[in-house]
């Protein structure tokens, strides 16, 4: 089965494949962890018949309901491409942590050697933020960096 990959930036990536019934089925993994299942029109494949938001649960229950593992599998090893560096999203609290305050304040470069590389807003992606970049309620926050230096960083921003 052919399964065709889309970055959407500042979004998250779209997965999409034609079912043997000729059916074109897509699924939208967003940065927030919230999957989007879509039926496009098999006379219009640009038009949906109907779309579901799916939670980060309620996608591990569907896929276990159709006994597939290999989309994941796959996630996982696009992931981990390079040894040794760990990505993590993590959505900033609403309050506490570095909520209200700039990357500079958290000196997370400076006390773990992990980078704050992209911050999703809402629907807008923001690439490379500069250190007087302040953090706001359900920010998620793209840090990368060795597992140690991603643990220590989470703490940081969500303490």
């Amino acid at each position: 089965m052919d399964i065709y990959e889309t970055p959407l930036p500042g979004i998250g990536v779209r997965y999409e494949f034609q079912a043997d019934s000729g059916d074109h089925v897509g699924v939208v993994v967003r940065r927030d962890g919230k999957r989007d299942f879509a039926l496009y029109d098999r006379d219009d494949p640009d038009s949906c018949r109907g779309t579901v938001e799916l939670s980060e649960g309620d996608s591990a229950k569907l896929a276990e309901l159709l006994g597939g593992t290999s989309i994941t599998a796959r996630l996982e090893s696009l992931r981990h491409n390079v040894e040794g560096l760990a990505i993590e999203w993590i959505t900033m609290p609403s309050a506490g942590g570095l909520t209200g305050q700039t990357i500079a304040d958290g000196k997370i470069r400076t006390e773990t050697s992990a980078s704050v590389v992209a911050i999703i807003r809402g629907e807008t992606g923001l690439p490379g933020p500069g250190p007087d970049f302040v953090f706001e309620p359900g920010d998620t926050v793209l840090v990368m960096g060795s597992a140690s230096a991603v643990r220590q960083a989470t703490a940081i921003l969500t303490r």
